[in-house]
């Protein structure tokens, strides 16, 4: 890591300390962030996995990629139509990324013919719309992309996606503009 200096070793400690630091600071952003979008979604939407924000993280010594989140999630269930959920999906990283992204959108989920609720359903359905199902030239300025669901086993119908900059939501305002606004409006 360094040739022993001690006065490299103490600044690469500091920064080390410093970058943890900062990471809390972006997690605690995020919570705030979802917060604030709690409260403009308002009595018509509920949560959909409660006060849950991620998974697939680990504390097992072989897995020290997964230590810390790669991604959060805030998704809502649409009281008066079941098949519709609406959300978040912040990526922190990613293979594909130079930086934090929010990924926003609409999903409609097949419901099952019983019970009138979703026959399938994961924390990961607006990452995977936005990742995996084949978006050309995705851009994260805001544009608005249709998710075909056409395999077999598809448990979506649909889902409109879109994704910003996590740094271009900068305060109450611009959650509400650029991403509560949307969000209803899809």
């Amino acid at each position: 890591m360094n040739d022993g200096n001690t006065s490299d070793t103490d600044t690469l400690g500091r920064n080390m300390g410093l970058a943890f630091t900062y990471i809390q600071q972006i997690f605690r952003e995020t919570a705030q962030l979802m917060r604030t979008l709690d409260t403009l979604m308002g009595k018509d939407w509920q949560f959909t996995f409660g006060n849950r924000t991620t998974r697939d993280v680990t504390s097992h010594i072989d897995d020290p990629e997964w230590w810390l989140p790669e991604a959060s999630f805030r998704i809502y269930d649409s009281i008066k139509e079941p098949s519709i959920k609406k959300g978040i999906t912040i990526q922190y990283w990613h293979k594909d990324l130079d930086q934090p992204i929010l990924i926003g959108g609409k999903l409609v989920y097949h419901l099952d013919s019983k019970s009138k609720k979703p026959k399938n359903q994961q924390h990961w359905d607006l990452w995977g719309a936005w990742f995996e199902r084949g978006i050309e030239d995705p851009r994260i300025d805001g544009s608005v992309y249709k998710v075909e669901y056409e395999q077999e086993g598809d448990y979506i119908e649909a889902s409109e996606v879109f994704a910003l900059p996590l740094t271009s939501i900068t305060s109450e305002n611009a959650i509400k503009t650029k991403v509560y606004d949307k969000l209803i409006s899809l």
